[in-house]
């Protein structure tokens, strides 16, 4: 066996073992607090492998800008939350930055922006220009943004810190993860189902498609006014935004969070 397949050989194994565990595990919570589901755990840390392991294969394969917006781009289809925080764990465990990195971080985000507006738009017979703007406007300044770092960095090749497939942070990663999720669920049950606001805010701090989709179908039940909804929207814009800063700076390297919160205040 070659040094190429045995390269491989790990990163393989260790999805294949994610999908079993992931497929087998119940759904229904194991703690008395209903906060921590095994599924929703194997889930998470299958959905971080599996963004390393593409974002690998994409960067050796079609260079480190091409493969960094396309890493970010499906990363964030899957969690925008997630890929923002492999992406800052990654950046501060390599010596050297790469400007792929920040390719990553806005891909992810016009990934989550692109889902949020097409779920605004399929989930809703009663569409808002305020509604549609609050996606339209922040993903188009993300694609200019994508474009003019594309143009302004040249491709370089992977390093092999950057190839090599690496478990153990994933798991640490997981856990810092389920603490924060952890806490954000207690807080959700202390201000109860009644301060939808908030309520949205916390949801949205690990994605905002579920909060998206439910505050839709209760728009369309009437019991969310069309104002409201677009309130909600943003909130749960502003939300992830905060989600990812505070991942980059607890997690990312200096470098990294200059660049994200530059580019996250244009987005603001």
């Amino acid at each position: 066996m070659n040094s190429y397949s045995r390269s491989w050989l790990k990163p393989t194994l260790t999805l294949i073992s994610l999908v079993l565990l992931t497929w087998r595990a119940t759904v229904a919570p194991v703690d008395p607090w209903n906060l921590l589901s095994p599924k929703k755990i194997a889930t998470m840390i299958l959905s971080l492998a599996a963004i390393q392991a593409f974002g690998s294969v994409l960067a050796q394969y079609l260079g480190t800008r091409t493969g960094s917006i396309l890493t970010g781009f499906f990363g964030g289809l899957i969690s925008s939350t997630a890929t923002t925080a492999s992406l800052a764990k990654k950046s501060k465990i390599s010596k050297d930055h790469s400007p792929g990195e920040v390719l990553v971080f806005l891909s992810a985000t016009g990934a989550m922006l692109f889902e949020g507006l097409a779920l605004v738009v399929t989930g809703t017979t009663d569409l808002h220009l305020s509604n549609l703007i609050i996606f339209i406007g922040p993903l188009l300044a993300t694609v200019g943004m994508i474009v003019r770092d594309y143009r302004s960095h040249s491709d370089q090749p992977s390093s092999s810190s950057d190839s090599t497939f690496q478990i153990l942070p994933i798991q640490k990663l997981s856990l810092f993860i389920l603490a924060i999720l952890s806490v954000s669920k207690v807080c959700q049950n202390l201000f109860g189902q009644n301060g939808l606001l908030v309520l949205t805010s916390l949801v949205s701090l690990f994605g905002i498609h579920g909060a998206v989709i439910a505050n839709v179908q209760l728009h369309e039940s009437g019991l969310v006014s069309a104002n409201l909804l677009c309130s909600l929207l943003a909130v749960s814009l502003v939300a992830s935004y905060l989600s990812k800063l505070f991942l980059i700076s607890t997690l990312g390297s200096t470098k990294l969070r200059s660049q994200a919160v530059q580019r996250t205040f244009i987005l603001f």
